[in-house]
């Protein structure tokens, strides 16, 4: 699933590092960074427990390592309509987040580096 995200979104990521990748029954554990064509990079944790829950956070920073965007689904923000789901930009503010997955996070970067 991860590198066929990553061919199929090639035209804005022009390298990946891989730092965790275990695969252990139907439970899974991925920890990755992608290098974006415009110099941003964007952090990837994913986690399927074998309980059948998920963790995530997507952390996107500029090239200077300033935060743009970051999709997560930690339990705290209970104020938000799609909690436990939601992201942070910058100035701390967090809002809802309908993003869940690398796909889905890659359509947005890709939305705004377009418009750039």
């Amino acid at each position: 699933m991860f590198f066929k995200t990553i061919e199929r979104n090639s035209d804005i990521i022009k390298g990946y590092r891989v730092s965790e990748h275990t695969v252990y029954g139907s439970a899974r554990s991925l920890v990755a960074t992608l290098d974006l064509a415009d110099g941003s990079s964007l952090r990837v944790k994913d986690y399927l427990f074998l309980d059948g829950s998920r963790k995530y956070s997507y952390h996107w920073q500029d090239n200077r390592g300033r935060l743009v965007c970051r999709w997560d689904n930690s339990s705290h923000h209970s104020e938000i309509a799609t909690h436990p789901h939601h992201k942070h930009v910058p100035d701390s503010v967090v809002t809802a987040s309908g993003e869940r997955d690398l796909d889905e996070v890659l359509a947005v970067i890709r939305r705004l580096v377009e418009k750039v």
